[in-house]
């Protein structure tokens, strides 16, 4: 018995080196990939950003609040003080009281080593009416103004109250 063998027909040149079965590929799945990580890179900048404007965020509230801190502790002194040991000259303009002339005042030492110390001031009474009875009731109040700085120079917080001194 003879066996014969047929050779198998020879695959046209453009089909040679692949597998049969395979179709050329066209690279969509690498364009689709390439979008998908630039959205990705996008959206992680993104989150970067955020937590850089909260963390600024939270450091200008700690300031903030150091400042505030100072200027009421300057504000308790200076509620504290008696109003005949101060010089009862006004402040021009409390809004924009640079802390330094601080006539009629003082300041809160050793409040904390790296701020500069907060710093008061009271001005001259003033006749305020208290109450809706007749006859109207009249007491001096004095103005404390309080200055408190924190580790930065633009956190600023000056406050005010009324302090009635002891009779």
């Amino acid at each position: 018995m003879t066996r014969s063998f047929s050779v198998p027909p020879r695959l046209p040149a453009r089909v040679m080196g692949r597998a049969p079965g395979l179709r050329r590929q066209s690279g969509a799945v690498l364009v689709i990939g390439l979008i998908i990580l630039v959205v990705l890179t996008l959206l992680g900048v993104q989150g970067m950003r955020t937590n850089v404007a909260q963390e600024r965020m939270a450091s200008n509230m700690r300031e903030r609040n150091l400042a505030f801190q100072a200027a009421e502790a300057a504000l308790r002194q200076g509620e504290r003080a008696n109003p005949n040991d101060h010089d009862p000259n006004p402040l021009p303009d409390p809004v924009n009281w640079d802390g330094v002339a601080a006539l009629g005042g003082g300041a809160v030492g050793g409040f904390t080593q790296d701020l500069p110390n907060p710093t008061f001031h009271m001005g001259p009474p003033e006749r305020i009416r208290v109450g809706l009875t007749l006859p109207p009731e009249w007491r001096l109040i004095y103005p404390v103004t309080a200055r408190g700085v924190g580790f930065q120079d633009g956190s600023v917080v000056i406050i005010q109250s009324g302090v009635e001194p002891v009779n």
